[in-house]
């Protein structure tokens, strides 16, 4: 089994010459037999071991007397021991996860400490070739696409390896026997109230004795050649993603029209791809929030949103909606609404205005001076101002004549027209007067306040934005 375990772990460069490596250990049979073969390794690729025990709190004492089994099997073999102590149940209560979710959570949480901890390179897992099977029958159950039946990898995050994955639990039990190793048997692997045991206990022997003796090795041989197609698909949509998504303060935004012409495999992805790039995990999201989204972008108008659910962690939904061109994936707690502004802008004078970054200019202009255009700033009739130049948000009901027509038209309605997204409208200042919008800033001024062959007096309004902070 060594020499099996040796060519997996050169075949898939999972460990380098003097890198330093933090073994998962139980004491299981499967992490007892992982850490007697990286043992074995040591000399000839110069790796230095750690190993890293979870008492997950469910088990009394058995869990206890588990800990001290793997602490002085550690002891015996010269290899440094760390050992965590969790409430896994009160844990799963709080996140409202599984005990096996839970579980999970602490011991990669832990691995990844000690890792830190000794300046290590690698976090070594027992997975195995029956895991991988359970694994994968697992996620067919549960409606799983293709990512799911990939299975276990080999190597995750270029970090977390599985040096067992080419072997059966079969041939780990009897190394084991060859080499004399005692281990520790975990009473909860025969509880059928967890999915896992009654897939490994009650389900793969039957598809075994009836089915398909070599039930195993034929979906792990499956989830081999569904990772290439997966890696292959999740390169040529990063590829997608990074040419169709524009990331901003708290969402995405995804060219419609490129997204509807893509493929659904690829629609799928590049959901997938937004959610967790908004969110860091996709955690909760199923395969009927993926297609709510397709849906979304294929039928509904602008507005139209569909709600894709939190993660337990960080407790954040996303919102997808339409905003006329594009598909936008946003936090739903983060709105970005700015403050509500109304100011006095004098004549000469200037306002910053801090959330939107922007500093309005008001200034007397001579004639003589020409009139340079600039789409950051208008030039406006001083005698038609009507009182005070102020600038503030939109307000319901606010009309206004857009440069070149004739009559007066709803803010609403420029606003849809122009397509401007609905949460960025608070955001768009309006110059006004005492009576009267002058210019909705950065985009029309008012037909009623251009210059004219009578024009005396000009006023020259000016932008200058900032950036973030600046």
């Amino acid at each position: 089994m060594l020499q099996t375990v040796s060519k997996y772990i050169e075949k898939h460069k999972m460990i380098l010459p003097g890198q330093r490596i933090v073994v998962g250990l139980s004491g299981g049979a499967d992490s007892v037999a992982l850490l007697h073969i990286l043992k074995r390794m040591q000399e000839t690729m110069y790796i230095e071991l750690f190993a890293a025990h979870v008492n997950h709190g469910l088990r009394g004492q058995a869990a206890r007397d588990d800990a001290v089994f793997a602490e002085e099997l550690c002891k015996r073999w010269g290899i440094p021991f760390f050992l965590k102590a969790a409430d896994v149940r009160a844990l799963s209560h709080t996140l409202r996860r599984t005990e096996e979710e839970a579980g999970r959570m602490v011991r990669y949480g832990f691995f990844h400490e000690v890792m830190e901890k000794v300046n290590g390179d690698r976090i070594a897992t027992a997975h195995h070739k029956n895991d991988q099977a359970e694994t994968i029958l697992h996620n067919v159950i549960r409606g799983s696409g293709m990512q799911g039946l990939t299975g276990i990898r080999p190597v995750r995050d270029g970090i977390i390896i599985r040096p067992l994955l080419d072997v059966s639990r079969q041939e780990i039990e009897d190394y084991l026997i060859k080499h004399q190793l005692s281990y520790r048997e975990d009473a909860s692997n025969a509880d059928p109230v967890y999915t896992r045991n009654r897939i490994r206990n009650r389900l793969l022997p039957v598809l075994a004795e009836h089915y398909n003796p070599d039930i195993v090795d034929s979906l792990t041989r499956m989830a081999g050649i569904l990772r290439d197609e997966d890696d292959f698909l999740t390169g040529h949509c990063s590829s997608l993603y990074e040419a169709y998504a524009v990331s901003g303060p708290g969402q995405i935004r995804m060219d419609l029209k490129k997204f509807k012409a893509c493929h659904p495999a690829l629609q799928r992805r590049l959901v997938r791809m937004a959610v967790a790039d908004l969110r860091g995990n996709l955690v909760n999201v199923g395969s009927s929030h993926i297609e709510a989204v397709i849906r979304l972008a294929s039928r509904s108008a602008t507005g139209a949103r569909t709600l894709i659910p939190a993660d337990s962690l960080s407790g954040r939904e996303i919102w997808a909606e339409l905003s006329y061109d594009f598909l936008v994936f946003r936090k739903a707690d983060d709105k970005q609404p700015a403050s509500a502004f109304d100011c006095l802008l004098p004549v000469p004078g200037q306002v910053r205005l801090e959330e939107l970054n922007l500093t309005v200019t008001a200034e007397k202009w001579d004639q003589n001076k020409g009139l340079p255009f600039s789409p950051r700033c208008i030039y406006i009739d001083g005698e038609k101002i009507k009182g005070e130049l102020r600038l503030r948000q939109r307000r319901d009901g606010d009309r206004f004549r857009p440069l070149g027509m004739q009559g007066r038209k709803k803010l609403k309605d420029y606003f849809i027209d122009r397509k401007i997204p609905r949460e960025q409208r608070n955001r768009i200042p309006l110059l006004t007067d005492g009576e009267n919008i002058i210019w909705v800033v950065g985009f029309h001024m008012s037909q009623d306040y251009r210059i004219t062959e009578r024009t005396r007096r000009i006023v020259k309004i000016s932008l200058q934005y900032h950036a973030d902070g600046g």
